[in-house]
């Protein structure tokens, strides 16, 4: 199971952007990986585990902007077809190494 977060936060004023990269490092620090700006996904073992990362997700939401969340499963992930660009290092490391342990 693979949950999704796109995010469109304001960067207008400096306290703006103190949100947006509050928000950005405890995504990071939560173990989720970017795929593009504003795009970032973390793998769960199971959707209870997602459902329940979530709601953690959710008390940490600024308050202002969009942020969405979405849960997929591995095997939808890996229809994404990428249309313009690649993978990101990220992305390499994780699909050359089958064995992921969390």
């Amino acid at each position: 199971m693979r949950v999704i977060v796109f995010f469109d936060l304001p960067v207008v004023s400096k306290k703006d952007r103190k949100v947006y990269a509050r928000f950005r490092k405890w995504l990071l620090s939560s173990g989720y990986t970017m795929l593009q700006y504003s795009v970032y996904s973390k793998i769960f073992n199971n959707r209870d585990s997602a459902k329940k990362h979530i709601s953690k997700l959710k008390k940490n939401v600024p308050s202002k902007g969009a942020v969405r969340v979405m849960m997929v499963t591995e095997k939808q992930y890996a229809k994404m077809e990428i249309l313009v660009g690649g993978k990101s290092l990220q992305e390499e490391e994780i699909s050359t190494d089958p064995l992921i342990i969390l």
